[in-house]
């Protein structure tokens, strides 16, 4: 980043995805090998909690706020459309019958339709919503991470760092990426309430309820998205952590199970993406080799390094990789986390299961909103390694690697911003032909007559 691109010889290094792959997998490796026994739990009283979840929430907020002025993309025209247009018997279509695209996300869709109901075609409006449900999760997020050890700062650590995580544009920023949030917050909810039950003093009939409340969240994340399916996996791991009878994760597997069903009977298959050269999904097209790099080297490359390198990254944010590198070196070799951190570093892995058919990577960090989900984990993953950091360094190391991801965010959020003006400046002109993406940001792939009629309706308006 300091001096590349690199060149030796026949050997051409213009975005080192594969080296800081390497390197991320090596940290998470070096924290697996260094677990310790659970630290006594700190006490967390109600104030404390409601001030450290403002804290995060502003943080989200600050960090993304260019997002509100960031106009339509792509899918994002055909989805302000359908919200717009959406009725009862559209809803009772949505839920009887599989998504053209090989999808099945009627609750997603609801999502889409509440928006309309008060954002109009204004995509302000638009991203105020996308900004409250992720500023939410964060804030889920810190709690998710106190529930499974972390001291207070390293929960606020936690939350922090989802909120600003560089990965998170695409899945933030753009609309269509509002499955992925929905999906997540319902997710999230789902595990909290079902961490509940494990505490004692609660009648028979509280655990009851908390175990129907979970499933009902699991639901509704499941049919807002796909990549929730792995619920009953996170529950299953939780489970074991805690040392509690498997027996209770019966009726999450047997839920997933049903639903998995109905959504074969409508796509007489898997469904999802269709491989064009087989002719068969793409979750069933993997490759041993092509999935070996994906998970060992690709997946680590983006949580760790998520950069879009359509141009080089500035000077300072090459002095901040240099910093966050030493931070992360010193975090690997001094933490002992506790022994929390190897189902956390599971439910990485186990995150990805739905979606390693497009974990290629990318340069540009195209299709990174797969990694929403998984980037959970992460976050409470570093959060436990700087629990487990001794003496005071910690808060420094703390520091160091959310300002990175914050400079990261901001370089990315950059080519957003770009590709959104011109998206915006050729829908006005009523023939637009931008390509389907503009240095990784989804431009006009789909939505081209929605483009021009929203901007039509745009210019007509006094």
């Amino acid at each position: 980043m300091l001096f590349g691109p690199f060149r030796f010889g026949p050997l051409s290094v213009t975005t080192p995805l594969n080296p800081e792959g390497f390197f991320g997998l090596a940290v998470t490796l070096l924290l697996l090998t260094q677990m310790t026994t659970n630290p006594p739990m700190s006490k967390w009283n109600r104030s404390s909690a409601v001030l450290a979840a403002l804290g995060v929430t502003v943080i989200s907020l600050i960090a993304l706020r260019r997002a509100l002025g960031i106009y339509f993309l792509s899918d994002d025209f055909i989805l302000v459309r359908i919200g717009q247009g959406w009725t009862a018997a559209a809803f009772w279509y949505t839920i009887t019958h599989g998504g053209g695209d090989g999808f099945f996300r009627p609750l997603g869709y609801v999502a889409f339709a509440l928006n309309a109901r008060f954002g109009g075609s204004n995509p302000f409006l638009w991203h105020v919503s996308s900004l409250a449900i992720h500023s939410a999760n964060a804030v889920l997020v810190l709690f998710m991470a106190r529930r499974l050890g972390a001291s207070a700062f390293a929960a606020g650590f936690a939350g922090a760092l989802f909120a600003v995580h560089g990965i998170h544009p695409e899945a933030a920023v753009w609309i269509a990426g509002r499955f992925d949030l929905v999906a997540t917050f319902f997710l999230l909810c789902g595990l909290l309430l079902l961490t509940k039950t494990s505490e004692g003093g609660h009648i028979a009939t509280h655990v009851i309820v908390l175990h129907v409340t979970a499933l009902t969240c699991f639901g509704v994340a499941a049919l807002s998205k796909e990549s929730a399916f792995i619920f009953p996996l996170l529950v299953i791991g939780y489970t074991l952590a805690k040392r509690r009878p498997l027996r209770s994760t019966a009726p999450y597997f047997l839920l997933a199970a049903v639903l998995f069903a109905y959504r074969w009977s409508l796509f007489g298959g898997i469904g999802g993406y269709i491989d064009p050269a087989t002719g068969r999904p793409t979750a069933l097209s993997l490759g041993f080799g092509s999935t070996i790099k994906a998970v060992a080297v690709r997946l680590w490359t983006s949580l760790y390094f998520p950069l879009n390198w359509s141009t080089d990254p500035s000077l300072p944010l090459a002095l901040l990789a240099v910093a966050y590198l030493a931070a992360l070196v010193w975090l690997a070799l001094r933490a002992n986390p506790s022994r929390l951190v190897f189902p956390v570093a599971a439910g990485i892995l186990v995150s990805v299961i739905p979606v390693l058919s497009l974990l290629a990577g990318s340069p540009t960090l195209a299709g990174s909103r797969v990694l929403y989900l998984p980037s959970v984990w992460f976050a409470i993953l570093l959060a436990l390694a700087v629990d487990g950091a001794p003496g005071r360094v910690r808060y420094a190391t703390a520091a160091v690697i959310l300002l990175f991801q914050v400079a990261a965010l901001q370089h990315n959020l950059g080519f957003w911003e770009a590709a959104s003006a011109q998206v915006k400046a050729a829908c006005a002109t009523g023939a637009p032909t931008l390509p389907a993406a503009i240095d990784g940001v989804p431009a006009l792939a789909n939505g081209r007559p929605e483009c021009i009629e929203i901007a039509r309706k745009e210019s007509s308006q006094p």
